[in-house]
């Protein structure tokens, strides 16, 4: 559980010093990044800092319950502000959290601290705090509180442990380590409360989620030669089950249970002309290598990946145009 040691005093000075913080999360946030935002407002609010709470969009209502989830903003005008210090957390590069043409907008002067878990991260900070082993940008922030000796509160306990819970899909996925483990256990003796954040985060959806779900489903596909498994969901599906690209939040992780092939992909359609693909593996496939040919990129069993294109479906047969 060691953290290192330059980096972590060099973040606690430059909090410290601070004047006015912007506290940033990923655009279409997930559990990990709210959780680590979340958390880390609330530790500077105990002990006194200024700050803004920042992200792109707003927070799907299944993470609403997430104390303080109602000071994030998204006020564009939230740049035209004056900050000395900026922190991103859960973010590989400035594009990936949806602000990189927002931030020519701040006034120079500012220091960036960059929190984060993925092998892709670009290492854009002023101080960089990246730990590819962690299961989860929330963990990443756990070792860095207790490294610090914070004063814990069920709130900061609450905001890891749903982090670490999300990206691990329960604590079910191949990122899950026993570190991960020590950490939610003494989450849990700080106040967090595992279960209830599990079904609250994980364990309730829509109709029309499990709707989408359903042709997903249906349209698995087994590649043996590749040891692939795959499947699709088109612009169409979304319109006609009336939800949106966070209904295929956790789909990926939970075709794991499937017994063939070695690597699940999911493909979706993002935008008019944006097809995304979602990768993940059990096996010792290094699933960056694969994200990194369509310039993508992510951990070793969990990656995805941008590409140009649109996905359509042809009596029950993928056509990517």
């Amino acid at each position: 559980m060691e953290i290192n040691k330059l980096t972590s005093r060099a973040i606690l000075t430059a909090v410290q010093q601070a004047t006015n913080i912007l506290v940033i999360a990923h655009k279409k946030p997930d559990g990990d990044t709210l959780g680590s935002n979340l958390a880390f407002t609330k530790y500077l609010l105990s002990v006194g800092k200024k700050f803004t709470s920042f992200c792109l969009h707003p927070a799907p209502s299944h993470l609403a319950f997430l104390p303080n989830s109602h000071l994030i903003s998204n006020d564009h005008l939230t740049f035209s502000q004056t900050f000395d210090l900026v922190i991103l957390l859960d973010s590989s590069n400035l594009e990936y959290a949806g602000v990189d043409k927002l931030m020519t907008a701040l006034r120079p002067g500012y220091k960036i601290i960059n929190i984060d878990h993925h092998v892709s991260n670009t290492m854009f900070g002023d101080i960089n705090l990246v730990i590819y082993e962690a299961s989860s940008t929330a963990e990443v922030v756990y070792r860095l509180f207790k490294d610090w000796d914070i004063d814990w509160s069920a709130g900061i306990a609450s905001c890891l442990a749903c982090g670490m819970i999300t990206d691990t899909g329960g604590f079910k996925n191949p990122a899950t380590n026993y570190i991960t483990l020590l950490a939610a256990s003494d989450l849990k003796s700080k106040g967090a409360n595992i279960h209830q954040i599990t079904k609250q985060a994980l364990g309730s959806t829509k109709l029309n989620n499990l709707r989408l779900w359903g042709r997903a489903l249906e349209r698995l596909r087994d590649v043996p030669h590749y040891n692939l498994i795959y499947t699709w969901l088109t612009e169409q599906d979304f319109t006609e089950c009336a939800t949106d690209e966070s209904a295929v939040d956790g789909l990926s992780n939970f075709l794991h249970i499937i017994k063939e092939g070695k690597i699940i992909m999911v493909l979706r359609q993002s935008k008019v002309d944006t097809i995304k693909g979602s990768l993940r593996t059990t096996s010792n496939i290094d699933l960056t290598k694969i994200a990194e040919i369509f310039g993508g990129g992510g951990h070793k069993k969990a990656a995805g990946f941008s590409l140009s294109g649109r996905l359509e479906c042809n009596d029950g047969q993928l056509i990517i145009k």
